[in-house]
């Protein structure tokens, strides 16, 4: 009998939530340095997260390092955990507690953008030099345009041997203006100019629903996608794919299965409005079809498991089937193994989505012989 192997490329790894510790802490300039140690940073967000949760920065309890530390802060157990467990290609690193002040939110400017200078130096010299299989996003200060290309540049030109592993520019779906207005257009002609993504990641807020703020956490759960709509609908009406028709967007943890309804919508009010937007030179649709990427994570999980395959076929026919990507969410207690697809995903369908379409993104080799296997548990043990 054949064994199926299914090389994998996550999308989606968290280090740790609180990077407001000594080994960040040391890459800041002394000035921010005695500023955090006398006012603290990130007020109202690292208290263990801005709702209760059973589960601190709501993380896995088995992904506590067995030497202590918080979920995601030891390199080597995440590899072990995540990377060796599941023979992985490659795994993104995506930071969020950077994105939560990096523009400035209840925080000095400087800091916010010497925090995610810190936050990267950090991430290269523990967890990139740690395996090869690590690679980065880059934390930049988004709100601060001129800084945030500065330090594009510095991670893709002033890394040496680490150059190539940043393969992506993180910024937050809750950003002070639509993410297509123009004051960020200078980060989005950097990201293409080196060929990186622009990457959204989710992340709770006062924004996150046109209502504020949500009251449960499961409402927050069900409410993510609020983001998506008015997110790529700015992208697509600025004409940002039009200036940049190389740019690419990776939206990270936000779904997917909304992307097709979304995309017949929006062709439904051009062809209505479209004098209003005369220097859109494509359908919406196409714009969707040919620039936006998606995570796994959350997990679409309909009774009926074949419905996957329906939303799998939409995506198919719309031109889509090399977009959606896998995600783990690692450390995250809703974390999603490769198993978490259903069986009823065919495996030309399950190797684009494990691996290839990634792969093919972000520029990251598979790794021969590697990978997944249907047969395998579907979460480590922990250590």
């Amino acid at each position: 009998m054949t064994v199926v192997k299914y090389p994998i490329v996550d999308t989606d790894v968290h280090p740790a939530m609180n990077p407001a510790v000594p080994g960040v802490m040391a890459y800041l300039p002394q000035r921010w340095r005695d500023y955090v140690g006398e006012i603290g940073i990130m007020r109202n967000f690292m208290t263990g997260g801005e709702r209760p949760r059973h589960r601190e920065f709501a993380s896995r309890w088995d992904a506590t390092p067995p030497a202590g530390g918080a979920p995601g802060s030891n390199p080597e157990f995440a590899r072990a955990q995540l990377l060796d467990q599941f023979d992985m290609s490659g795994a993104m690193l995506n930071d969020i507690a950077p994105i939560f002040l990096n523009g400035g939110k209840h925080q000095p400017a400087e800091l916010a953008a010497a925090f995610c200078s810190a936050v990267n130096d950090h991430r290269r010299d523990e967890w990139l030099a740690s395996d090869p299989r690590w690679y980065g996003s880059i934390n930049t200060p988004y709100e601060l345009p001129h800084l945030a290309v500065e330090e594009i540049r510095r991670c893709k030109e002033d890394m040496g041997e680490y150059n190539d592993r940043w393969k992506q520019v993180m910024f937050a779906p809750d950003n002070a203006r639509p993410p297509g207005h123009p004051s960020y257009w200078p980060i989005y002609e950097a990201a293409e100019h080196y060929g990186l993504p622009i990457g959204f990641h989710v992340l709770a807020s006062r924004k996150l629903t046109s209502s504020g703020s949500c009251n449960f956490y499961f409402e927050e759960h069900c409410d993510w996608a609020a983001f998506n709509f008015p997110l790529l609908s700015s992208f697509v009406f600025e004409g940002v794919f039009d200036r940049f028709p190389k740019l690419k967007v990776a939206m990270i943890e936000l779904s997917w299965s909304w992307a097709i309804p979304l995309a017949w919508r929006m062709d439904h009010a051009y062809r209505v409005m479209k004098s209003e937007v005369p220097h859109l030179q494509r359908l919406p649709s196409e714009y969707i079809r040919d620039h936006v990427w998606y995570s796994t994570q959350p997990i679409e999980e309909p009774e009926d498991p074949r419905h996957i395959d329906d939303v799998l076929e939409l995506f198919e026919v719309s031109g889509m089937a090399d977009k959606l990507m896998y995600s783990s969410d690692y450390p995250h207690w809703d974390y999603d193994p490769p198993s978490a697809f259903p069986k009823a995903v065919s495996g030309e369908r399950m190797g684009r989505i494990l691996g290839e379409n990634a792969a093919a993104l972000y520029g990251i080799d598979l790794i021969e012989g590697t990978g997944w296997t249907p047969e395998q548990p579907a979460v480590a043990a922990a250590a």
